[in-house]
């Protein structure tokens, strides 16, 4: 599918990524120091927003994808922004890395393992990559959201079948104002947002406590969430300056305005202050449960979660 619509298809993918990558890494651990000027691999580049905006803080990297239109889309954005010479596209499936053990500080992957048929095996290869005191970034699909967008896409692959063409065309038709709120939540003039949303071929969905055992069975240590994992993290996160970046991505949902506005209004009380030595511990299995569940009820909005963890040092 990715081939005939590469995605994502953003008017403007530098904005859409500086949009949330700020407050993303922040919350995730790691400092600007440990991704300005790093050597990093993107696992799954697509169309190449991410990519460029960590060629864009200094960094060297390796991006692979699958798609051979998405690496050239990715390739024609990256000599637009004249950073061209900081990233090397290849073209190689994150399930069969043909890359050297140990060779690069930052490994991540965004939306990408839950569309292929086995997620454990990409991330083991990821792992297997990262440099001994290194961080693995993963981001997937969460259990507890897109719920209502889950039963529209099982009805339309009921009429639809395995048809790509034929789910796009009916669950535009089928559903309209949701079609409308994607492209204009992604800043996307194109359809290729349905395609991603209506077509997919297959996806899977994972927990919060899930991915954290893949973390475990390699002893990476937990570095930070994007979403946040404890509720104490979501008032730390709505203290930040960077915090007023993605208050965009709320508009169009009353729900996600007024959690927003509401958290703003408890970090003020409990007196959170935007401290750059902040440690984000491991959440606990209450947590967890609590904050998966605020998940549910904003839906669309946080689709994704991503997880970051350093790999142990040689030293241990």
């Amino acid at each position: 599918m990715y081939e005939s619509h590469p995605f994502p298809a953003y008017t403007d993918k530098f904005r859409k990524a500086a949009e949330e990558m700020y407050l993303k890494m922040r919350l995730l651990g790691i400092p600007e120091a440990e991704y300005t000027g790093a050597n990093i691999l993107d696992c799954g580049c697509g169309t190449g927003e991410f990519t460029c905006w960590y060629a864009s803080q200094g960094t060297q990297l390796t991006a692979i994808d699958l798609s051979r239109p998405s690496i050239e889309q990715a390739r024609s954005y990256a000599a637009e922004y004249e950073l061209s010479d900081r990233i090397d596209f290849r073209q190689m499936s994150v399930l069969e890395m043909d890359l050297p053990d140990s060779t690069y500080d930052l490994v991540y992957s965004y939306g990408v393992l839950h569309h292929t048929p086995d997620p454990v095996r990409g991330f083991d290869h990821m792992v297997r990559v990262c440099k001994p005191g290194g961080v693995v970034i993963v981001s997937v699909y969460s259990l507890y959201s897109r719920f209502l967008h889950r039963i529209r896409q099982r009805l339309i692959n009921r009429i639809a079948g395995d048809d790509v063409e034929k789910r796009y065309r009916w669950g535009k038709r089928l559903f309209p104002l949701t079609a409308r709120k994607l492209k204009l939540r992604a800043h996307d003039d194109s359809d290729a947002v349905l395609y991603d949303q209506f077509s997919i071929p297959h996806e899977s969905l994972h927990t919060v406590g899930e991915v954290l055992g893949w973390f475990d069975k390699h002893g990476l240590d937990y570095t930070g969430a994007f979403g946040p994992l404890r509720l104490k993290d979501y008032l730390y996160a709505a203290c930040l300056p960077e915090y007023e970046q993605i208050e965009t991505t709320f508009e169009g949902s009353v729900l996600a305005r007024v959690a927003s506005r509401c958290l703003k209004s408890l970090s003020r009380l409990f007196g959170f202050r935007p401290d750059k030595a902040h440690r984000f511990e491991r959440p606990s299995a209450l947590s967890r449960f609590v904050v998966q569940i605020g998940w549910f009820f904003l839906g669309l909005r946080f689709s994704c979660f991503s997880i970051a963890g350093r790999k142990p040092s040689e030293s241990g």
